[in-house]
């Protein structure tokens, strides 16, 4: 079977990649992408050359950020569309980050494209069962259409290894964007807390974003110690502070987006088995079970961090036992190899059965 691959973010992302290789393994594969710097100039790049590519095609496969892409493909074709949704662009635009209200034009757009998105195709991949009933509701989309499947990593480049502490004492590790979804106002106000207390726990927070500024700002203001701040790396070298710290944290913020999607960060913890720490949600309570492979906070206040972070330090048997189970439930639930196992009996065995 031939299929045409297309993604809106660069290709070379973890979760593009997988998908590409994957389709290459089993099916006669071309792609269109673009490795713009922006969305702005890899949207248009890719829809001026997909109609040059739609015909003789079995199947289309719209990964992240598609959401321009699969009413488009629509327009061209009626063979089936698979589209790796992810995440909502109208939720994070006009929930999350607040650049525009649900009311403006830009947030009817948005709204209108999520919609037409979901609708036009024929396979949806989400990575949680609550994620599908958020969608299925707000869009009116047939919960048939929605398939669970994983959220992919890079497992060559993110593993369990032997390495040397990073510091002597209790170290907790934030990775990410520092987006408002990620709560990392709650962490720092967390370490404010445990210095005030003349607990020994050091922060260690690697990444930049619309937050980070304002966190050093609060860093510094209340002149905490017990705060380091790293900008992105490769993910060779974040692999190594997963393996050498102690646990790592998760989101903190409320809302419905939140309450509805797994973090890369989840997986990639669990792939390293290092105990994971975060608002407990609907999504995660699906998935994973408090002190057993994770560990979960009740609500987002810093004390409430705080006090979970020092329960968590001094039981290290629970940690090395749920860092363990961690690693087992990675395996058994969140592994590459299960994504493919997914994708293969819900959405490619079903495709070439219509051919």
């Amino acid at each position: 079977m031939k299929v045409l691959f297309t993604c809106a973010d660069k290709p070379s992302i973890s979760r593009n990649l997988f998908h590409r290789n994957f389709l290459k393994e089993r099916f006669e594969y071309s792609e269109v992408v673009s490795n713009g710097k922006s969305y702005a100039s890899r949207i248009p790049s890719i829809l001026t050359r997909l109609p040059l590519h739609f015909f003789g095609k079995d199947f289309y496969f719209v990964s992240y950020m598609g959401h321009f892409l699969v009413p488009t493909i629509r327009i061209f074709t009626s063979k089936p569309i698979v589209f790796d949704f992810y995440l909502s662009l109208y939720d994070v635009m006009c929930n999350d980050r607040k650049l525009y209200s649900p009311d403006s034009r830009l947030g009817k757009f948005t709204y209108w494209l999520e919609k037409r998105s979901l609708q036009k195709a024929d396979y949806i991949i989400v990575d949680t069962d609550r994620l599908i009933s958020t969608l299925s509701d707000e869009y009116d989309v047939d919960r048939d259409k929605f398939v669970r499947v994983p959220l992919t990593i890079n497992e060559d480049n993110v593993k369990k290894i032997s390495v040397d502490r990073y510091k002597e004492q209790f170290t907790v590790l934030y990775v990410g964007s520092y987006i408002p979804l990620h709560g990392v106002e709650v962490i720092v106000e967390a370490a404010k807390l445990l210095q005030d207390r003349g607990e020994d726990v050091h922060f260690l927070m690697i990444g930049k974003g619309p937050d980070h500024q304002k966190c050093v700002e609060l860093v510094e203001g209340y002149a905490l110690n017990n705060v380091e701040f790293k900008g992105f790396m490769s993910l060779e070298e974040l692999n190594y502070y997963y393996n050498a710290t102690d646990i790592n944290l998760g989101l903190f913020s409320i809302g419905e987006r939140a309450n509805s999607i797994i973090l890369n960060k989840t997986n990639d913890s669990f792939r390293v088995g290092k105990p994971h720490l975060t608002l407990e949600t609907d999504a995660m309570k699906e998935a994973f079970e408090d002190d057993r492979d994770i560990f979960f906070v009740k609500d987002n206040s810093p004390k409430t961090l705080a006090d979970r972070i020092l329960e968590i330090r001094d039981d290290p048997k629970l940690i090395k036992e749920v860092g363990d189970n961690a690693l087992i439930s990675y395996d058994e639930k969140l592994s590459n190899a299960k994504a493919k196992e997914i994708l293969n009996s819900q959405i490619f065995d079903k495709i070439e059965r219509l051919d």
